[in-house]
């Protein structure tokens, strides 16, 4: 029996080829993988705000806004206080405020101390420093941390009779006296100084004046009796020559004031300026 021929296959058609695509079975498609982006958010928040309750968190948050002085700053300053001649002084108070007290404390066997507490810093304060046998220091405070390091250095009290004569140093890192101005035009300014007492013997006219090692030097001197020169120093300041009447027994407190040292330089020959004060007494 004969076979039939085979038929030809036409692989010509109308429509264009079927084109096959392959899809890897680790991606999705964009939608669904933006869906999961989306579900995320919900979760990813959470975990921020669990974060943010964490104290070491807040703590670093804390100090971020404290150092642009947007909030308190909390810290521990510590220090050294010292002589003229470097040595420790013992049981010295240490003080900052900023309007009112913020701490307090003494110094140890070492001189050292150590103060916590918070402060504002975009706020002016200022640190006091004092021992017995001391002349007091008074200088501003400006915090750029957490963990600031401020020195003191005490100068002994010189006391002086009526007529005698003292030499002394004023340098760049001493205290500063409040307040004194130069101009009545112009505002209050601190200026570094040292703070001799002269006992007077019996009732006459105390003449001061304080004369320069260096001609350039500019000094100022005024004095006060029985207060802080704070309270009663006059202003404007300061003529380098001074007189008042006084009564017997009196001790007067002079303030000597460099006129033109340079707080902000840094340690140098110019940093530290002598002068001689010389007293007299002369009768009513």
């Amino acid at each position: 029996m004969a076979r039939s021929p085979r038929r030809p296959i036409s692989i010509a058609s109308s429509e264009a080829p079927a084109v096959a695509e392959i899809v890897d079975a680790q991606e999705y498609p964009a939608a669904v993988s933006r869906r999961r982006w989306l579900a995320l958010i919900p979760v990813a928040f959470v975990l921020l705000v669990f974060a943010a309750t964490l104290e070491p968190v807040q703590r670093t948050w804390r100090t971020v806004l404290g150092l642009a002085g947007l909030g308190p700053l909390a810290l521990t300053m510590s220090g050294n206080i010292t002589d003229d001649d470097g040595a420790p002084i013992t049981h010295a108070f240490v003080r900052v405020g900023q309007e009112g007290t913020l701490a307090s404390t003494y110094s140890d066997e070492a001189g050292r101390y150590q103060l916590a507490y918070s402060i504002r810093t975009r706020l002016p304060a200022d640190v006091s420093v004092g021992a017995t046998g001391y002349e007091a220091s008074l200088r501003d405070l400006r915090v750029t941390s957490t963990d600031p390091q401020y020195d003191a250095r005490l100068h002994k009290v010189v006391r002086i009779d009526a007529g005698a004569t003292a030499h002394a140093v004023i340098a760049s890192d001493d205290g500063l006296c409040y307040p004194v101005r130069i101009d009545v035009r112009e505002p209050d300014r601190s200026w570094p100084c040292r703070l001799l007492h002269v006992l007077v013997a019996k009732t006459g006219v105390l003449s001061v004046a304080v004369v320069p090692d260096d001609p350039r030097d500019r000094f100022g001197v005024s004095f006060a009796v029985g207060s802080e020169p704070t309270l009663l120093f006059a202003t404007p300041c300061c003529p380098s020559d001074y007189a008042t009447r006084l009564p017997e027994g009196a001790d007067a407190l002079v303030q000597v004031v460099a006129l033109d040292l340079d707080t902000s330089a840094a340690p140098s020959d110019r940093s530290r300026q002598g002068f001689t004060l010389r007293t007299a007494l002369d009768p009513p």
